[in-house]
């Protein structure tokens, strides 16, 4: 199967899934915290297994004690997800609102080329944000999921449009290569009996002009 065709293929299947996940959001949110919590507890052993093997380079320590936080924060995360949950939540307000201001500020003091598009992503941050916090903790139920279904959904849109520009791009120079290709002798006689010009007439016809 050709590469493009691969990317348009994965890209719909992205698509698919992040149309899933928003619609089921708050099942996605739960799946993404646990998702996390899982993450963490495989990154903590093998954080502590590298640790152990290196003891003997004196690389024990600090492997040993980032394996031990990840553990303790995927135990955390195990024992009482919904919690959990809300406290991302919150999180993700917090920092949208943040970062939100620190864009518009940044827009209105710089104003440098497209200022105007950099202060949109910021007030675009802090209406998200404050919707968030507005509505939390309703909102702790379908943020998380909500995020990771635009995220899927726009890197699904991605690879279709890298995928359909990597075949538009090979189609045009196959034309191309085509156009440069010797005439056969029914395509000499055919342009004769028509009176049309080959392509390489029309480039030798332009290049002197």
């Amino acid at each position: 199967m050709k590469k493009s065709s691969q990317l348009i293929i994965l890209g719909s299947v992205y698509l698919v899934l992040g149309l899933f996940a928003l619609a089921f959001a708050t099942a996605t949110t739960f799946a993404s915290v646990m998702t996390l919590s899982v993450v963490l507890l495989i990154a903590g052993c093998a954080q502590l297994a590298y640790g152990i093997q290196g003891r003997k380079t004196g690389q024990m320590w600090p492997h040993v004690g980032l394996g031990c936080l990840a553990l303790a924060c995927s135990i955390l995360i195990m024992r009482n997800p919904v919690a959990n949950t809300l406290a991302f939540t919150f999180a993700v307000g917090f920092l949208l609102i943040a970062g939100g201001l620190a864009k518009v500020i940044g827009a209105f003091a710089e104003r440098t080329a497209g200022w105007g598009f950099y202060l949109l992503n910021g007030a675009v941050s802090l209406f998200l944000g404050s919707f968030i916090l507005y509505t939390f903790p309703v909102s702790a139920a379908w943020t998380i999921g909500t995020f990771v279904a635009v995220d899927l959904m726009f890197g699904g849109l991605s690879l279709i449009g890298l995928g359909s520009a990597i075949k538009r791009a090979k189609r045009d120079l196959e034309t191309h290569i085509q156009s440069l290709l010797p005439e056969s002798p029914e395509e000499i006689d055919y342009r004769k009996r028509s009176g049309k010009q080959s392509p390489y007439d029309r480039d030798l016809g332009s290049h002197l002009h």
